[in-house]
């Protein structure tokens, strides 16, 4: 059986990758017959091995590879030398924390014989819904005008959400939420901070931002949702410097100042390295790899 998990949302990717861990621990309680694998540094051989290799007691095998579509070599090696992967017992799951290119190799290889779950942001009346039920199963509820302006103000970012969420209904214990407190506890200029946070990095006074990273957990913000906004920030550095013109660039006309003045402390490279460095730090916590206590101050410190 081949599952294949996808898609930018990965709040809610995550969660139910570990749903099919939990329902195959439920199934195999033992849980030797676990694997986790790093599909961007794995050969062909060590992962045929997995998957074709045979279990203690012959039990299934529950596999995920995550970071898969990110190795070229390994997706080619798949596609030509790969087909009994197609008709295992065993469970392969191909888990990647982005879109994908429906006319990736790899994806057209799997997609007949493949369940695929693709995860993309939630918006409108979708994303309403989400947070409506997320309240709910706490104990709590929410008006209206309180679900409309929490769902404006933290948009898609459902890392955040689920932590705003929990506060505003442990902070009214089964009161109804209404638009107030939504103004109350939700703070609505982290965005803007985040850019001071940047300032200070670009400025290399790693003391001062860990100093305002610090102010936004105090707050109750979620790791996330911060290393979030800090990885869209450095992205959206590296648009305006690969543009030829930053101001014809879709991005609002504050954020394309903003990041274009910041561009400029850093060499393009630099840029690259720090996003690439987010982004691997963010899976570490994510993974479990890294304590999300010091995944601030440990990002920090190697930039």
């Amino acid at each position: 059986m081949i599952i294949l998990i996808y898609g930018k949302d990965t709040y809610r990717s995550k969660k139910r990758l570990n749903e099919l861990k939990e329902e195959f621990k439920l199934k195999n309680e033992s849980g030797i017959n676990e694997r986790l694998l790093d599909g961007k540094n794995l050969f062909f051989d060590d992962l045929k091995n997995e998957v074709l290799g045979l279990s203690f007691f012959n039990e299934k095998k529950l596999i995920i590879i995550e970071n898969v579509f990110l190795n070229k070599t390994l997706k080619e090696e798949i596609k030509e030398k790969g087909k009994d992967f197609l008709d295992s017992d065993n469970i392969l799951i191909f888990y990647e924390q982005d879109k994908l290119l429906k006319g990736d190799v790899l994806y057209s290889f799997i997609r007949k014989k493949a369940t695929i779950e693709e995860f993309n942001f939630l918006e409108g009346e979708e994303l309403k819904k989400w947070a409506k039920k997320e309240i709910s199963n706490l104990g709590g509820k929410i008006s209206d005008k309180g679900l409309d302006l929490l769902c404006e103000y933290i948009g898609s970012d459902l890392w955040r959400q689920a932590n705003e969420i929990s506060k505003l209904v442990s902070y009214k214990q089964g009161e109804e939420i209404t638009e107030d407190d939504v103004n109350l506890l939700v703070n609505v200029q982290t965005e803007i901070n985040i850019f001071n946070t940047v300032d200070a990095l670009a400025d290399n006074d790693k003391e001062k931002a860990i100093r305002l990273i610090k102010k936004h957990l105090e707050k109750g913000e979620s790791i996330f949702g911060l290393l979030a906004l800090i990885s869209n920030q450095f992205k959206n550095m590296i648009i305006v410097k690969t543009a030829e013109d930053y101001r014809k660039t879709s991005l609002h006309p504050f954020v394309q100042r903003k990041s274009f003045y910041q561009s400029q402390k850093f060499s393009l490279d630099d840029l690259k390295r720090i996003y690439a460095k987010i982004l691997e730090i963010d899976l570490g916590v994510k993974t479990g790899k890294i304590d999300e206590k010091i995944a601030i101050e440990t990002l920090i410190l190697d930039i």
